[in-house]
């Protein structure tokens, strides 16, 4: 995606909406001293240019039984596009993965994911993260706690 021309009010409006995706038109129309009909508009255009990818609600992974944390370094067999294309689909296919990382350095993916306890993970990695396609080599990390996590972008 190339880079979208973005002003100071469009900046304004990612600003807001990362903090509060539920908030009205009106009062994000308010916020940033435009009618709601403009805000409204610059919205939409955000949306369908691609800035805006999507809503959602951050959840307390404890409130759902998600408590571990976990990173996996994967290093693949083979360097091949057909194989990485397998790997990838793969792993898009497992819902504890969290997010999948194309990386440099100390192996080729970096995989997060969450999973109850140390028992659920390891029935992870053996039912699923150890049948992944390619796979030479599992590094795993577990987090022993969180000291920064975020998922809002500054805004210049």
């Amino acid at each position: 995606m190339e880079s979208i021309k973005l002003d100071e009010i469009d900046l304004k409006i990612l600003e807001i909406l990362q903090q509060e995706g539920r908030l009205s038109n009106k009062e994000l129309a308010e916020r940033i001293n435009l009618t709601t009909t403009p805000t409204l508009e610059r919205v939409r255009r955000l949306e369908r240019e691609g800035v805006i990818e999507g809503y959602s609600a951050r959840i307390n992974r404890r409130a759902i039984n998600k408590n571990l944390n976990v990173f996996v370094n994967i290093t693949l067999h083979v360097h091949q596009l057909s194989l990485m294309d397998e790997f990838t689909e793969a792993v898009k296919a497992i819902p504890e993965i969290l997010g999948c990382y194309n990386i440099t350095g100390e192996g080729d993916f970096m995989l997060h994911l969450v999973a109850r306890d140390v028992d659920d993970y390891q029935n992870l990695l053996r039912a699923k993260l150890a049948t992944l396609p390619d796979v030479q080599r599992l590094h795993t990390t577990i987090v022993l706690s969180t000291i920064k996590e975020q998922s809002n972008i500054p805004i210049p």
